[in-house]
């Protein structure tokens, strides 16, 4: 009974999160769009034929629209509300989408996916935000994680449709996504705490009402309201009040280490070069099939995780295990590259690790470490300046993955292999691990004015 009456009365939280973070999909399909179809287009048969340099422009393309999307993202995120911000980007993926079907021409391409990596940016910048603003405790790191879980059905939706179809037909079917998203989405409340931000306290409270699933508010109500008059109050919204301010200072330094740590592991490059890693290996498995296995089975250890352990066990504990386990993979997968280069014998008896090895980077990985840094960031941040802060997480995501594919692929192209590259993503997420052990804190459990206090070197009391 109780398991049915909390589910009854998150209802619309679920409904909420699952709807809006469903777009985020669409943006799973650009970022790896790259893996199925950059083999075939610096290839000879290609309808688009393109040099490797181009086809790096290609991968990056995206990261460079998310930089200003993120900027974007926090601008109108405050000025028309979370929801109506969010639904505003539904639009132009779809046209982005439709019109790829059609391009053939490569710096057109670019500009399109940088488009689309625009909404991207602004997406990943507000959804992070609402979702946590509309969240109860419990089942906040549950909900947040639905990013990261959109995003990786995205990846594999391109990376198995990319397989059996040209750019053509999996244009038009990744156009479907965004209309889909637009049309239930809309339907869903706005966050109360935007409504309390620009003093619609009626509105706030009947939204308040509908994703907590009861009229018995006034309490929660009350304590939230009061949190958002003292943010408003003791604030200014401006990216200066996230320096100045000890406890938004220290969310934010969280937040970034967080951030770093994901892209030390190599995640960015892993996703866009996926099937060109998997061909390189040399090994006798399909390179599609190898792809797909990667993405299917972090998709599922990541709705596992989600739904299983991460609310239950803490982000903090769950980011250490999900570390060791990708930084043990990597080590194993450079080895082999390693083995590779100087043709050991061994190297045939080998013919299983590399697919091995990646897949089990996916399960450790996919078990916190890869959506971690968006549970941060939902939560850690007062209203005041949280649009702003998160602008600030999705900047330092993009930028750093930016920084992360370009190593990958110049230290490989350099070396004229992957063995340098696995093993310095490595050494750097050893690195960050001893930074993130030190100083990021454990959420669980505590509701968003208790993190404020405990931020601010406040003692929290339960009631």
């Amino acid at each position: 009974m109780t398991e049915k009456k909390q589910l009854g009365s998150n209802l619309f939280q679920y409904l909420a999160t699952f709807s809006c973070a469903l777009g985020l999909v669409s943006y799973g399909i650009n970022t790896t769009w790259t893996s199925p179809f950059l083999p075939y287009l610096t290839s000879n048969s290609s309808i688009i034929p393109i040099t490797n340099e181009e086809g790096s422009w290609l991968v990056t393309a995206p990261l460079i629209g998310r930089m200003f999307g993120a900027i974007a993202g926090g601008l109108v995120a405050d000025k028309f509300g979370r929801k109506w911000s969010i639904l505003y980007m539904a639009p132009v993926v779809m046209t982005c989408c439709i019109a790829i079907a059609y391009i053939r021409n490569i710096w057109y391409l670019c500009l399109l996916r940088s488009l689309i990596g625009i909404a991207d940016g602004a997406s990943y910048t507000i959804v992070p935000m609402y979702i946590g603003e509309i969240s109860s405790p419990e089942i906040r790191g549950f909900l947040s994680s639905f990013l990261s879980l959109s995003f990786i059905i995205g990846t594999l939706i391109i990376n198995i449709i990319g397989s059996f179809w040209d750019i053509y037909t999996c244009s038009m079917i990744s156009a479907l996504i965004p209309a889909v998203h637009f049309l239930i989405f809309i339907f869903m409340p706005e966050s109360p705490y935007w409504y309390l931000k620009v003093n619609r306290y009626e509105r706030a409270e009947k939204a308040f009402k509908i994703f907590r699933g009861t009229s018995e508010i006034s309490k929660q109500f009350e304590i939230m309201k009061t949190s958002v008059e003292e943010d408003k109050a003791a604030t200014k919204s401006s990216f200066k009040e996230l320096f100045t301010v000890r406890s938004n200072r220290k969310a934010s330094l969280i937040c970034l280490l967080v951030t770093c740590l994901q892209r030390a592991t190599a995640k960015a490059p892993l996703i866009f070069y996926t099937k060109t890693i998997f061909e390189q290996t040399g090994s006798t498995i399909s390179s599609t099939v190898s792809s797909i296995s990667f993405c299917f089975v972090e998709l599922i250890v990541a709705a596992i995780s989600a739904y299983f352990i991460i609310d239950k066990f803490g982000k903090k504990k769950l980011t250490v295990i999900s570390v060791i386990g990708s930084i043990i993979a990597l080590l194993t997968i450079g080895s082999y590259f390693l083995l590779k280069d100087f043709n050991s014998s061994l190297i045939n008896s080998l013919n299983y690790l590399p697919i091995t090895s990646l897949v089990t980077y996916n399960i450790f990985n996919s078990i916190a470490i890869s959506f971690v840094p968006f549970c941060y960031a939902s939560e850690l941040f007062p209203t005041s300046v949280k649009s702003n802060a998160l602008t600030l997480v999705e900047l330092t995501m993009v930028f750093t993955g930016m920084i992360t594919a370009k190593i990958f692929q110049t230290t490989g192209d350099y070396f004229g292999s992957l063995t340098i590259p696995f093993f310095g993503f490595s050494a750097f997420s050893v690195l960050f691990l001893i930074l993130v052990i030190k100083i990021v804190p454990e959420t669980k459990g505590y509701t968003l004015e208790e993190i404020q206090l405990f931020l601010k070197g406040n003692k929290v009391v339960r009631l």
